[in-house]
């Protein structure tokens, strides 16, 4: 009898242990792909310049996101940005988005770069923070 306590003593811990260890499913956040770019000058003057930008986002992760931003910078110097609020992404699913940047100078100076940060503010606790940002260069 006190072996089958001590036995039990050893396992209920040990179960515990391996309850403690299993993770909860968690989003992960990634930006899939970031195109295509698209330059408006209407007015004579550089800074009239927008710029939109289309750009895909996946949830790869096991849960869904909640709300989560997104901000979008461009050329020149990566100065013109835009915040995007996202209300949520279910897991496994993707989106894409279009969003024209405020008036600045032309992103192709002479090429456009683009970087996108996805969940901007750590809203989202992720399985992997490390994939947030894409940037990509199109060529002028």
């Amino acid at each position: 009898m006190i072996k089958r306590f001590l036995l039990l003593g050893l396992i209920i811990p040990f179960i515990i242990l391996m309850i403690g260890c299993i993770s909860a499913p968690k989003a992960d956040l990634k930006i899939i792909s970031i195109g295509p770019i698209d330059v408006n000058c209407g007015g004579i003057a550089v800074v009239s310049c927008t710029t939109t930008v289309t750009f895909t986002i996946a949830n790869i992760g096991t849960a869904d996101a909640g709300p989560f931003k997104i901000l979008v910078r461009a050329d020149p110097g990566l100065a013109q940005q835009v915040t995007v609020g996202i209300g949520s992404l279910s897991a496994g699913g993707t989106t894409s988005l279009v969003t024209t940047l405020p008036a600045g100078g032309n992103c192709y100076d002479p090429d456009c770069y683009v970087c996108i940060t996805v969940d901007s503010d750590n809203e989202v606790i992720e399985s992997n923070e490390g994939n947030n940002d894409l940037c990509e260069l199109t060529l002028g």
